[in-house]
């Protein structure tokens, strides 16, 4: 009976120990490749409860979290024909660009896993761009150039350290472009897609981008960046190279790219210079995913796709160290304390010029103040304070409100960055005699004028667009008045706002011959 127990429990040791080791065994190029196969699958079918996942397994979206099972679970319909992965054993980790159709609408989804040593993924990292163009031209294609899956010799291969080197340089030549600087490491015959379109080396004169000048991408990889053309990119944050494919010398990055609204001109291959095009007049982030194959020690192959976010969204996996963004406040104050009507609207005033001035440092902010742009917090001086040109005021068509009880104040008005109209929309408020907290929301002209006009890269058409005089749409009954004794509680706004969440205006109390306006619409 001893020596029955013996055994048993020698075979049960023998099983965990097989169970252990099969569990740390590390994840290759096969078994990664099916961590992708099983999410796609588990996408389209709006399923993620198929996945094995870490407990705290953190999703992102176009660099938002959200909980899994959200956003684009939700839409998604079927998946396209092109796809390209990228897998990296030693770190656990594997990404895609594919192709999928969006109730009906074609889409470049990409996506980025991280599995643990135990088989559960513990990081969903996508990027979705709605470029229906990018989509045919992916579908068009296919499949990857065959270059991508070819393995290198060992004795040709650079390491670890020096592929994301070597990768880093692409991006720091990008930022600001110097057309002076040493870009090397390109491959004489490197070649870019960009959303599925070849921008290098093209013969057809074919503009490129939002720009007029037809030369561009009928260049190499390192003629363009010896232009200085891409100087409109002036920050390149949040570089993350989680995907290094050492055997096929492939990396697989994810970045930000912040482009101010500073930057007027763009030289031209022929030595001229000719005006930014209207949609870099305003400040606009990209986040891109993409790869890289080496031939040696120089990029040869590049695969980019981009998506825009509002201007300076962190990442929703940061690599950069945190910053503060609040601001070191001034020795000065300028406003009574409390602050009443007429204070309040000399607030919104002296913020309004200071924008138009581009000069943030004559008004007086208290220490910690915070600044945000169309819900991302900036730093002081940044965004609106460099690009806005001009705003209308109280003479024209302007609304200045003031709440004496919290210290706030409002302002909804038209501004032009630029060349690009829009309106704008604060919240300011103060305390202690100086400026507290100051909040922007900017709505921009989308338009399809020449050299692209200001529509995103990416974006669906809206059904109304912008035309002509903004300030025709309105009439008399949106002249600024006051109205005496009335109070509008936030509970009365919470039964609106919880009205357009039911989809219904039952129960909401609409006055006789309201009228609302979306955007000028």
């Amino acid at each position: 009976m001893a020596s029955t127990v013996r055994k048993v429990v020698t075979v049960a040791l023998s099983v965990l120990t097989f169970s252990l080791a099969a569990s740390v065994e590390r994840c290759e190029r096969a078994c990664l490749e099916g961590f992708i196969s099983d999410y796609l699958n588990a996408l389209i079918a709006h399923d993620p409860s198929t996945l094995p996942t870490t407990p705290d397994v953190k999703y992102v979206e176009n660099d938002q979290i959200l909980p899994l099972g959200s956003g684009e679970w939700h839409i998604v319909e079927s998946l396209g024909k092109y796809n390209h992965t990228f897998s990296d054993p030693e770190a656990g980790q594997v990404a895609t660009i594919t192709t999928i159709t969006e109730n009906g609408v074609g889409a470049i989804y990409m996506v980025r896993l991280k599995v643990e040593e135990d088989g559960k993924i513990s990081e969903i990292e996508t990027q979705i761009t709605r470029d229906s163009g990018g989509f045919e031209l992916y579908e068009q294609r296919g499949q990857p150039e065959p270059v991508w899956f070819e393995a290198v010799a060992p004795e040709n291969r650079i390491p670890r350290d020096m592929l994301i080197s070597q990768t880093n340089k692409y991006y720091t030549g990008m930022q600001g472009n110097d057309p002076n600087g040493d870009y090397s490491f390109f491959d004489k015959e490197c070649n870019r897609l960009e959303d599925g379109l070849q921008t290098t080396n093209v013969k057809t004169g074919d503009p490129y981008g939002h720009s007029n000048d037809t030369a561009f991408m009928s260049l190499t990889c390192e003629e363009q960046f010896q232009t200085g053309f891409l100087g409109f990119v002036t920050k390149i944050r949040e570089r993350h190279f989680p995907v290094v494919d050492e055997e096929r010398q492939v990396v697989f990055a994810i970045t930000t790219l912040d482009h101010n609204g500073t930057v007027r001109t763009l030289p031209s291959v022929n030595g001229t210079s000719s005006p930014i095009p209207p949609y870099f007049d305003t400040p606009r982030t990209l986040i891109a995913m993409e790869a890289f194959r080496f031939n040696g020690e120089k990029l040869y192959r590049i695969e980019m796709t981009l998506t825009e976010v509002p201007y300076g969204m962190k990442a929703g996996y940061p690599q950069d160290p945190p910053v503060d963004l609040t601001g070191p406040g001034t020795n000065f104050t300028v406003y009574p304390d409390p602050c009443d009507r007429v204070c309040l609207e000399n607030v919104v005033g002296d913020i309004l010029m200071s924008l138009r001035v581009h000069d943030h440092t004559r008004l007086p902010f208290a220490k910690g103040t915070r600044y945000s742009e169309n819900g991302q917090f900036l730093a002081l001086g940044d965004g609106l304070w460099q690009t806005l040109e001009a705003i209308s005021w109280t003479d024209s068509y302007a609304v200045v409100l003031a709440d004496e009880e919290r210290e706030t104040a409002g302002y909804w008005g038209f501004s032009q960055e630029h060349s690009v109209p829009g309106v704008l929309a604060l919240r300011i408020a103060v305390g202690g005699g100086q400026i507290t907290e100051v909040e922007a929301h900017a709505v921009r002209a989308e338009t399809n004028g020449s050299r692209g006009g200001t529509i995103t890269l990416m974006r669906p058409p809206l059904p109304v667009e912008w035309e002509g005089d903004e300030s025709a749409v309105f009439d008399a009954a949106f002249q600024e008045h006051s109205v005496e004794g009335v109070d509008i509680s936030p509970d009365l706004l919470n039964v609106y706002f919880d009205g357009i969440e039911k989809h219904s205006s039952e129960g909401v109390p609409f006055a006789a011959g309201c009228t609302r306006r979306d955007n000028l619409a």
